[in-house]
């Protein structure tokens, strides 16, 4: 293998990890949540442990960013995989309890909380442990892992639990978190360690302000890439994640099984994003990468024209599964570039709170977007082409507005 190559011991290492972490947790994660399902027989309860457990990824993410430059991130990934198998084998005794949906919520909350501190750590990780000038098929494969968890988690997990004993489920998950720490023991990544400033909680403090200051003032060239991919997720993922289903269930009138298999290409095109990133960056960089904002947004004039028409509902929505994969496989190459970006203009010293901050940005505009579209959707319910055609006018407005930016960035 050259020097140089990508899939170098350590890296190739974290990414084993990453794929053992990110799909055990999803896993058993939906495994769990069935299981309440089947326990109460309430989709109410379902559905809010399902909402409560995604909580603290979003709130506790800077923090375990701060943690990520404090502590060393190998020594995090092995000791959070090990607290998940310890977890998973403390519940496994309390299997059948008469506060059983209680406990799962409160194993599925601690779940998140891990995340929310382990995805920092994988994150500022990559940029030292591969060389520059292969940070972004490094990223691509991250991205890859994260949509490939995303997406077949939840499949596997309801597969496993149809067939299996969730104690069974839950066993192997153990086995796999402590074969993953195992793993993690033998990556190599360099570490300075910082001094602290008082009392934790005034560290923590100062770190984000730090990571904030950073972003907003001291380096606007990040912030604004920030702001694009922000705003992208803003006027054009939320569209999409919250039209796809109106229009297959409401519009088109078809069933929950064909928009489950159109939401899988959500995944998919972020998936094919990461495939693409190696070919696509020997003509693109984020320098022009634009391109893939304003296409993103011309992809979308399908959905609004069979949303305009009169059309076969089923070729109405073949033509929405193929624009929703396109229109994602270009945002997403976007995301990468950007997210490169970021990266390389952060010392890595900060690698951990500033990736963490930019994750929770980027994540709050989802619910902020899903709002708007959710109003809109129910005040043109009969125009739906007019919030696709809004969605497209705000994303190649971006892609025209930032071109001169993008291309002068150093």
């Amino acid at each position: 293998m050259k020097k140089n190559s990508l899939l170098k011991k350590d890296f190739t290492l974290l990414i084993i990890g990453q794929i053992i972490s990110l799909f055990g947790n999803s896993i058993l994660r939906f495994s769990l949540s069935l299981y309440i399902l089947d326990v109460t027989g309430s989709a109410g309860a379902f559905a809010g442990i399902l909402a409560v457990s995604m909580l603290p990824t979003i709130l506790l993410s800077p923090f375990g960013g701060v943690l990520a430059d404090r502590v060393n991130r190998r020594n995090i990934m092995v000791c959070l995989d090990v607290i998940t198998a310890l977890v998973c084998l403390l519940f496994l005794t309390q299997i059948g309890s008469n506060q059983i949906v209680f406990l799962v919520a409160g194993v599925m909350i601690i779940l998140s909380i891990i995340q929310s501190m382990y995805q920092p750590a994988v994150q500022s990780s990559v940029p030292v442990l591969v060389e520059r000038n292969h940070l972004l098929q490094a990223n691509g494969i991250v991205v890859q892992v994260n949509a490939l968890a995303s997406f077949l988690g939840p499949i596997l997990g309801g597969m496993l639990y149809g067939f299996l004993d969730l104690k069974v489920i839950v066993i192997i998950s153990s086995v796999a978190f402590f074969i993953s720490a195992v793993l993690e023991g033998f990556i190599r990544i360099p570490f300075t360690k910082q001094a602290l400033s008082g009392k934790v909680i005034n560290t923590v403090a100062m770190d984000l302000k730090q990571a904030l200051t950073f972003i907003s003032r001291d380096n606007p060239a990040l912030f604004k890439v920030l702001l694009l991919v922000a705003a992208t997720n803003l006027f054009f993922s939320s569209m999409i994640m919250i039209g796809l289903p109106y229009i297959i269930k409401v519009q088109l009138g078809l069933s929950s099984q064909l928009y489950g298999i159109a939401e899988s290409f959500l995944a998919i095109g972020t998936i094919g994003a990461g495939f693409s990133i190696g070919l696509v960056a020997k003509k693109y960089s984020i320098h022009n990468s634009y391109i893939f904002i304003l296409l993103g947004g011309i992809l979308l004039l399908p959905i609004a024209l069979v949303s305009s028409l009169q059309i076969q509902p089923m070729v109405a929505y073949v033509v929405i599964c193929i624009s929703t994969f396109l229109c994602l496989l270009s945002v997403g190459i976007f995301t990468i570039f950007a997210q490169t970006f970021i990266q390389t203009e952060t010392p890595n010293a900060m690698l951990g709170k500033v990736s963490a901050v930019v994750s929770t940005i980027v994540m709050c505009s989802y619910p902020i977007g899903q709002s708007l579209y959710g109003v809109l959707f129910d005040l043109l319910s009969d125009h739906i082409y007019v919030i696709v055609l809004f969605a497209i006018f705000v994303e190649v407005l971006l892609g025209f507005l930032t071109k001169r930016y993008l291309v002068d960035l150093k």
